[in-house]
């Protein structure tokens, strides 16, 4: 069995949101500038970044501006904008119903999970769900399926999904120091280093705890400043209403993979099962895979500044090119 590989030295950064430099108006984006460097050789080192630890509170509200699902657009021209707080489906109801702005009187139905608005005008009334921000939270869908509601007086329209007052699924802390190993489906190549699940009640703090998936960033290059962000799924800043956080994070410096590999010296004709292909005309040109090949050591110091892997694959690729030549001769 191998041994494991145990990093060369390693550093802590505890993060404290009211020491660094916030960009904008918003505590979840943090400029920090490193009192001291972490450096590495970039030769013969790599950098592992792991966020540790955090304690996050939960005081951002789930109707918010910040995460854009506060506004409701009525008759293609007037926008009507939710209190900005903390609801639950019984109480968003009511908030809007005595809302005189606001022209429906709105029940919910705890079986069915759904809204029920009535128009209380005596004009027709629409609401125009291509141009409002409030849909999930309200029941309705989005984009190129959101058709206006139009109801008469007295009427009423009911939601066709369920209500999502659980508006921030999970928050991600995102680095200008992630590599390009990260990847979400939103936008292929990503700034996560970190995902925390919200297991909280709002008003409580959110640990980041070890059931948490944990990503790893590598990096080639020493760092001196961070830009961090805190955002929920839909890449939107968290506003925590002026409440602080702390993390903690880990960076481990480990000797770089080509370095393992020289180590690790090859021997001279060290055997290695390698795709070749056969060049002399007695074979009829056809590919022989797996053969037994002798690593001679004028090609011992190319595996060493590079992985086997992309060595074997620089082989496969011109005995690819030998064989379609031989065959159009």
């Amino acid at each position: 069995m191998e041994n494991i590989l145990q990093p060369k030295r390693q550093m802590v950064l505890h993060v404290r949101s009211k020491d660094a430099e916030m960009t904008g108006e918003l505590n979840s984006h943090l400029l920090i500038d490193l009192k001291e460097p972490i450096t590495i050789d970039s030769r013969n080192e790599e950098l592992h970044l792991v966020v540790e630890t955090g304690e996050i509170p939960y005081s951002f509200y789930n109707v918010s501006s910040n995460i854009d699902n506060d506004r409701i657009l009525l008759n293609g021209s007037t926008t009507y904008t939710i209190t900005n707080q903390n609801y639950d489906a019984v109480t968003l109801a009511s908030t809007l119903t005595s809302d005189d702005a606001f022209p429906f009187s709105v029940t919910y139905n705890k079986y069915t999970m759904k809204y029920t608005f009535t128009n209380q005008e005596v004009s027709t009334q629409t609401i125009n769900w291509s141009g409002s921000y409030a849909n999930r939270l309200l029941g309705f869908p989005t984009g190129d399926e959101s058709p206006d509601s139009v109801v008469a007086a007295g009427a009423s329209v009911i939601s066709t999904n369920v209500v999502d007052l659980a508006s921030v699924h999970s928050l991600f802390i995102k680095s200008n120091t992630s590599a390009s190993m990260v990847f979400s489906t939103r936008s292929g190549f990503s700034q996560i280093i970190q995902k925390i699940s919200i297991d909280q009640n709002s008003g409580y703090i959110i640990y980041l705890n070890q059931n948490d998936n944990r990503q790893t960033t590598v990096l080639y290059t020493s760092v001196d400043f961070l830009d961090l962000k805190i955002t929920d799924q839909n890449n939107n800043l968290i506003n925590f209403n002026g409440i602080n956080y702390e993390l903690s994070i880990n960076f481990y410096i480990y000797p770089l993979q080509t370095s393992r590999l020289k180590e690790n010296t090859l021997q001279t004709n060290r055997i290695l099962s390698v795709p070749r292909a056969l060049s002399n005309n007695n074979n009829n040109n056809q590919m022989r895979q797996n053969n037994n090949v002798v690593i001679r050591p004028e090609e011992e110091k190319i595996v060493n500044e590079e992985t086997l892997l992309e060595h074997q694959g620089k082989r496969y690729i011109i005995d690819e090119i030998i064989r379609q030549r031989m065959n159009q001769t």
